[in-house]
Formats: C-alpha cells, sequence, structure tokens
C-alpha cells in the first residue's frame, strides 16, 4: 500500500515546489519592476530639479514683458511633476501590494504542504 501512495506523494510535492518556484520568480518579478519604477523616479527627480535651475536662470534673465508668461510655465512644470510623482507613487505602491499577496501566497503553499507532508508521514507511520 505504500508503494501506491508514493507517486501521488512524490506527484504532490512536486507540484507544491513548482508552485512555489512560479511564485518565488514573480516576486522577482515585482521587486525588478519596483527598482525599475523607483530608478526612473530618481531620473525623473534629476531632471526636475535640471530644470528649475534653468527655469530660475530664464526667470531672472527675461524681459519684463515675458516674466508672465515664463512664470506660468513654470507653474505649469511644477504641476505636471506632482502629477507624475503621484504616479510613480501609486504603481510602487501597487507593486508593493502585489509583492505582498504573493508573499501571502507563498506563505499559503509552505502550509498547505506542510500539512500535506505532515499528513503523509502520520498514514506512513499510522499503517
Amino acid at each position: 500500500m505504500g508503494l501506491e501512495k508514493l507517486p501521488t506523494f512524490e506527484e504532490k510535492n512536486s507540484q507544491f515546489r513548482m508552485r512555489l518556484e512560479q511564485l518565488q520568480d514573480e516576486q522577482l518579478a515585482s521587486k525588478k519592476e519596483q527598482r525599475r519604477v523607483e530608478e526612473q523616479q530618481e531620473a525623473f527627480f534629476e531632471l526636475q530639479q535640471q530644470e528649475q535651475v534653468v527655469y530660475h536662470s530664464v526667470l531672472s534673465n527675461c524681459e519684463p514683458e515675458e516674466r508672465a508668461f515664463i512664470e506660468e510655465l513654470g507653474e505649469d512644470s511644477l504641476r505636471l511633476a506632482k502629477n507624475a510623482k503621484l504616479e510613480f507613487d501609486e504603481e510602487l505602491l501597487q507593486l508593493k501590494k502585489e509583492e505582498r499577496l504573493l508573499l501571502d501566497q507563498e506563505e499559503a503553499i509552505l502550509q498547505e504542504q506542510q500539512s500535506f507532508l505532515k499528513e503523509s508521514k502520520e498514514d506512513e507511520h499510522g499503517t
């Protein structure tokens, strides 16, 4: 009877391993995507700082009649930068939620696997 359960045990255990590997691959992909978004944020922030330096230089050297137009462009730029920051933050938040979900799924599978192994061991010793 123990031989009949062996393939089922191995198949089930293999399924657990495959599911865990898939979740770990998805976690890695999520972490890479988070890092990509963080790098984009850093690059965007650096560009925004450079833009502000140029903006202030242009504003201090412009003709008085151009000042209102330049200030309006600066306000538009700041508004767009705030929107971009919000989008980056929302994307990171979503990725972190996804990562948390994947970690929870991994934990559930590990618990399921442990229960299965414990039951299998009890069945083996019980017969």
